[in-house]
């Protein structure tokens, strides 16, 4: 390697006076040879002596052994000197001289004759790639000589503000132009000074704003704090509107439109009562919103199934349950089935029924009359629930000659409470009948109002014009604007009319048009450049003026050419509080309901089977609609080579017996979309008509997901979370003909390019800011597209409205010209109108409306300080995975109609097996649908390596033997009666739960002998308790009576039916010392 001098113009002048001098000093890979390039020509007479080797660290004293001279014959080539040495250095600098000898024969410290003073030496190193944190070419001597500079000013770097940035402007500048001592606030320099002080105090704000919303625990902006949560995958909820049950009475048949009517509470205590008059039962939008001006409290009900129309029945404003002449008097606690009393439309003929309920129509159950008294005062409010129904049966009772209907809905709106259908009350303690009804004509609805009016749009902002660059070129690029070759079709065209109008020619319309074509319209008008009014022959230039045009047409060129930052397109909602509503019916709620119904399609087959069996044995033969029913099923082939025609009972026969057979490839399509719609995917109206043309239209109702029977149940409506809630909030495009609509979503990490979809975020005032997609999560709106906001207003803790809150129906009455917002109505719900349907336009013959129950679910926007706090420890809190067995107990326990579930893992030899037993409510053996649903529940969260087995609970029956001694006084027969009450499986006065009650005991828990003497003293008249047998039935004793305790394991319950029809349930067996007892 060299090391090279730096005062290159001495060098040259040593050059020129003829003196010699060291030019570079490179060192061999083994460090023991030197090789020197001189300035010029070698002298002669060098030796060992003459050369003097300085510095080091850990080597020093290095000396020359040797020395050769190698002569270049050109005169314009230096000669190099190779010096050899006995050892090689450290890693350290050193300095090579060329020295005359002393005295001793050793070298000198003079330089040798002929050399220059400075550069008789080099310096070099051994060890040059080594790394180091030195500078092997710094000049010691060259620092020292360096001139003292000034210090560079110390900027301030905490100043953030107006003034304390002024500040160091001021002091920077008096450093830099000492001579400018102005400080007036009118000088210029103090003005600009000013400027960047406020420049500086408005970036200063941004970066701290943006390192505040950085973090959870500083962030301000409710955005902020959502999007930090939700990378946790805490979904901060903005809160949820109030849903509730309406009931409407009806004095004639009538059919209401979807969009034109909705359900409003007024409360008018607050008005003067001299200048208003009660509104009635059916208001217009005129008269809501003269009430909402005038200062009453309204809040505005709408259906939560905007697309239904309202179908009004006289005979379903109250439903007389039937009794079957008075052996029915009550449904019990948790009953899913009842039958109403219907009604001929024309008792000669028999044939038309009044009722018109439908599966998937909903029912609301009250109690009218008083349960003991049989008075309408007395009746208990609290009785009232509504059901949806899942069945609809029409049937006769025979001996009444009476039509009536068999309902029944699903198991999660089984009633929570008895209700009485006939009772004994009045003076005369007489019959009372009726004492329950059941009303149709219900509507869910939620709370929030939809605005009309004047629409409200968006504009998504126009893509900057930006002008096509010109071509590569290999000696630069022209001037693409001066109108070369190369120039873009945008920049010549400018070009030249800039050139027009500056030749003092005014541009004309058709100039301006091509401006449009070709940048756009919305850039030229941004530069200053439009049309003005009127007609397009006619349309004349602003501005006017050709030196005004050309200054526009100059400021298109430069905004073209360098077009400023897209602005973002996010736009507010200019109404608040936007309703947040959670989607209905829920998609996992309609796939759980296809897939039940599509798994019971070859059940039903069967059943359809016996039932035509039954009818060809009976009536000698089938019907042609029966024959076609069955063609679509097995076809034709089948039924000829059956031979159905002519013998049909023994063709049904062997159908009933060959089913699994001739359906295989049927049956394995109907487990593959069932298992789709188990997985919770929704199927679509091709499926429906798939199943529709394979197996017949009376297989495939009820699968369309818009069919109210998949809505799911009554009670499963009012349960909402708000963290599903979404906005009521649809953008459409601004055109006559195009059905574009983008929709709201939680978030856009599912969405993909082709999905328009936006998500919802409430600001910090209460208003909501749309987000878009970017093209890859979700689409990106096109720019320049114009979008038309729908939306509602309304939410929160304000709808949940007590009971008999809401009584009056809003409808587009005659005359009506505005809605409550106050602009003039458009008819915005054209679109929803099914012209299968005829919908009345007069005044509705409604007579009352009411909700019978509370509205519920209203929960206001979820604090920020609370999402802070729990946020965190959302991870904790929620299993994603389950891969203990306390994590699949859990996730079990959690389900729908499991009341507990526990769990073990087991090595099988092969692999692990997740064992899962589910105890259900209110029974100990769980149906095997709901075993079915805890399985299908789990495998989302199994682990891999997991095999996993869902039973019910081992059931481990007793045999327990009481000894209990009277106390005198008592019958003996009553506390038998109590001991066998205490210790049984029912329930107790006051809601009080049997010791062997299924409830009552859970997996694991040992049946302790101390709390079977605890439950048998407390029965009054009992003065002492012995336990003399505890063991497990059929089994031997094994100490548990002496330990006071029976062990269970993991996955068993206890059970004690003492039920002579079933003994292997348990057995107890309580013997009595009669003592005093009579």
């Amino acid at each position: 390697m060299t090391s090279r001098t730096t005062a290159t113009s001495r060098r040259a002048k040593v050059r020129a006076a003829r003196l010699n001098g060291v030019d570079a000093v490179e060192v061999s890979d083994d460090g023991l040879l030197l090789t020197v390039t001189f300035l010029g020509k070698a002298p002669r007479g060098l030796g060992p002596e003459n050369v003097r080797i300085d510095g080091g660290r850990r080597v020093t004293g290095i000396t020359a052994v040797d020395v050769s001279v190698e002569r270049e014959e050109d005169p314009e080539l230096d000669d190099r000197l190779y010096v050899t040495l006995d050892r090689a250095g450290d890693t350290s600098r050193y300095l090579l001289s060329l020295v005359e000898a002393d005295p001793y024969g050793r070298p000198g410290t003079e330089p040798y004759r002929g050399f220059d003073q400075r550069y008789h030496r080099a310096h070099f190193g051994f060890h040059p790639d080594r790394p180091t944190p030195f500078d092997h070419h710094r000049d010691d001597h060259a620092e020292q000589a360096r001139p003292d500079f000034p210090d560079t000013p110390v900027i301030d770097y905490t100043a953030r503000d107006y003034d304390s940035v002024r500040k160091l402007l001021l002091d920077r500048l008096a450093l830099t132009t000492p001579d400018w001592v102005e400080r007036s606030p009118a000088d210029l320099g103090v003005t600009l000074v000013e400027l960047l002080a406020y420049a500086g105090d408005r970036i200063g704000y941004q970066q701290d704003a943006v390192a505040t919303e950085a973090y959870l625990d500083t962030a301000r902006r409710r955005v902020s704090v959502r999007r930090h949560v939700r990378l946790v995958d805490y979904p901060m909820h903005d809160g949820c509107a109030a849903r509730a049950y309406v009931t409407v009475e009806t004095a004639d048949d009538h059919t209401l439109a979807p969009g034109t009517y909705r359900f409003a509470s007024v409360d008018v205590r607050d008005l003067n009562r001299h200048d208003h008059e009660r509104p009635g039962t059916v208001i217009g939008d005129d008269e809501l919103a003269d009430l909402d001006e005038r200062g009453a409290a309204v809040e505005v009900f709408e259906p939560v199934v905007a697309a239904d129309p309202l179908e009004l029945r006289v005979a379903h404003n109250a439903i007389r349950l039937w009794t079957w002449g008075g052996e029915v008097r009550a449904l019990p606690r948790g009953a899913t089935s009842a039958t109403l009393r219907d009604e001929w439309r024309d008792p000669e003929t028999c044939r038309e029924r009044r009722l018109e309920l439908e599966p998937g129509d909903l029912l609301l159950l009250e109690e009218v009359k008083g349960a003991r008294t049989g008075t309408p005062g007395d009746a208990d409010p609290a009785h009232r629930q509504a059901v949806r129904l899942t069945s609809v049966t029409p049937g006769v009772d025979r001996i009444e000659d009476q039509p009536v209907l068999e309902v029944t809905w699903a198991a999660e709106d089984a009633l929570r409470f008895p209700l009485r259908l006939t009772t004994r009350g009045g003076p005369d303690c007489l019959p009372v009948e009726d004492v329950t009804l059941a009303r149709g004509n219900v509507v869910l609805v939620d709370h929030g109002r939809t605005l009309h009016g004047l629409r409200e749009t968006v504009t998504v902002p126009p893509v900057p014009a930006v002008l096509a660059p010109c071509g590569p070129s290999a000696c630069g690029c022209p001037d693409g604007f001066g109108g070369g070759g190369r120039a873009s079709a945008p920049a010549r065209l400018i070009t030249s009319l800039t050139d027009k109008a500056e030749r003092g020619v005014p541009l004309t319309a058709d100039d301006i048009r091509d401006l449009h074509d070709v940048v756009g319209e919305p850039a030229t008008t941004r530069a200053g450049l439009g049309l003005g009014a009127g007609q397009r022959q006619h349309d004349h230039v602003v501005p006017g003026t050709a030196p005004a045009q050309a200054t526009a047409l100059r400021t298109l060129l430069a905004q073209s050419a360098h077009p400023g930052i897209r602005p973002r397109f996010r736009p507010v909602l200019g109404h608040a509080p936007v309703t947040q509503a959670v989607p209905f019916p829920d998609p996992r709620t309609v796939s759980a309901g296809q897939a039940e119904r599509i798994a019971a399609i070859p059940g039903r087959v069967r059943q359809r089977l016996v039932e035509l069996w039954r009818s060809a044995r009976d009536r000698d033969g089938l019907g042609g609609d029966e024959i076609a029913e069955l063609a679509v099923v097995y076809g034709l082939k089948v039924l000829d080579r059956t031979e159905l025609r002519r013998h049909p009972v023994r063709a049904l026969r062997e159908l009933l017996h060959r089913t699994d057979h001739l359906l295989a490839a049927k049956l394995r399509r109907i487990e593959i979309l069932a298992a789709r719609a188990r997985a919770g995917t929704v199927l679509d109206e091709n499926v429906v008509w798939e199943i529709e043309q394979s197996w017949g239209p009376a297989y495939a109702a009820g699968l369309h997901p818009g069919d109210p029977v998949l809505r799911g149940s009554a009670t499963g409506a009012l349960t909402q979370d708000p963290r599903r809630a979404l906005p009521a909030v649809r953008l459409l495009r601004d055109t006559p003909h195009d059905e574009e609509i983008w929709e709201p979503r939680r978030d856009l990490l599912a969405s993909g390019p082709r999905d328009r979809h936006f998500v919802g975020e409430l600001e910090d005032d209460g208003r909501l800011a749309l987000r878009f997609g970017d093209g890859r999560n979700g689409a990106r709106p096109a720019p320049g597209t114009r979008l038309t906001a729908r939306y509602r207003l309304g939410g929160g803790t304000a709808g949940n409205v007590g009971a008999e809150a809401i009584t009056h129906l809003v409808v587009r009455l005659p005359g009506d010209h505005k809605h409550h917002d106050g602009h003039k109505h458009h008819d915005d719900h054209k679109h929803h109108y099914d012209h299968k349907h005829h919908y009345d336009r007069e005044i509705p013959p409604v007579t009352a409306v009411r909700n019978p129950l509370p509205a519920t679910g209203g929960t206001e926007p979820e604090p920020v300080e609370q999402v802070r706090r729990l946020a965190p420890l959302e991870a904790r809190r929620t299993r994603l995975r389950a891969v203990t067995a306390d994590d699949y107990a859990a996730l079990a326990s959690a389900l729908p109609g499991v009341q507990r579930a526990a769990a073990e893992i087991r090595w099988t030899g092969s692999l692990q097996e997740a064992h899962v037993a589910i105890d259900a409510h209110g029974t100990g053996t769980p149906s095997g649908e709901l075993l079915a649903t805890v399985a299908q529940s789990l495998e989302a969260y199994r682990r891999i390596g997991h095999d996993l087995v869902v039973g019910p609970a081992r059931l481990v029956p007793l045999d327990i033997a009481l000894t209990v001694c009277a106390r005198p006084g008592h019958r003996h027969g009553q506390i038998l009666a109590d001991l066998y009450r205490a210790l049984g499986t029912g329930r107790l006065p006051g809601g009080r739960l049997g010791a062997f009650h299924p409830d009552a005991l859970t997996f694991g828990e040992p049946v302790r002998l101390s709390r079977l003497v605890a439950v048998a003293a407390a029965v009054p008249g009992v003065d002492d308790v012995r336990v003399t047998r505890l063991r497990r039935l059929f089994e031997p004793d094994r100490g548990e009576l002496a330990d006071g305790l029976l062990r269970l394991g993991p996955l068993e319950i206890a059970t004690c039916d003492n039920d002579p029809d079933r003994p292997e349930n348990g057995r107890l067996s309580i013997s009595l010392d009669l003592g005093g007892a009579r």
